[in-house]
């Protein structure tokens, strides 16, 4: 791929990024904004390799805290979701043994949880009513929730490269020999 469509491609899938965390700012979207986001950087990696898509990442997070009224799901995506897909496709390359895999993932995740809602609420004065409207144990259940959210993403991210590489890649690469 040419260097300036892997320039161009880059900030198509940075401004996209931008949108999806935006996003948000809706109700309820603090948590599917990021997520989605995460999953745009998908693509890159899988076309563009793990230090491009890092550049990517770091761009798309800068704009996002800068532009985002709603600071959490910038930081949700700053902290973890962003470079999650970059995480992923590291470790399914550098560690053999898939549960090692796994106990990194969940410890990265947990780590970086806790980091973003210290940050929330310390930082950014989020009131901690938000996390205690499920009760005394609202944040265990929203950190357990998460873990759930953590499998689910890892399984929508093996499928949609499955998904990309058997219908999508061959179109995408012919479309951009044309150019």
């Amino acid at each position: 791929m040419k260097k300036s469509l892997k320039v161009a491609f880059g900030g198509i899938i940075s401004a996209f990024s931008v949108i999806l965390i935006l996003l948000g700012n809706i109700p309820f979207g603090e948590y599917l904004g990021p997520t989605c986001a995460g999953l745009v950087l998908v693509w890159a990696v899988e076309e563009l390799g793990e230090l491009t898509s890092l550049g990517i990442y770091l761009a798309s997070s800068v704009l996002a805290f800068f532009l985002s009224g709603n600071k959490e799901p910038a930081l949700l995506y700053i902290l973890f979701f962003g470079y999650f897909p970059i995480l992923r496709d590291f470790l399914i390359k550098k560690v053999k043994i898939k549960a090692l895999s796994w106990v990194i993932k969940f410890l990265v995740f947990n780590c970086t949880m806790v980091i973003a809602y210290f940050i929330l609420i310390y930082v950014f004065g989020m009131p901690l009513e938000e996390l205690q409207g499920l009760g005394k144990y609202g944040v265990y259940i929203l950190l357990a929730s998460g873990n759930v959210l953590l499998v689910v993403l890892d399984f929508c991210i093996g499928k949609l490269l499955i998904l990309y590489r058997n219908k999508w890649q061959k179109r995408v690469h012919s479309i951009m020999k044309k150019k």
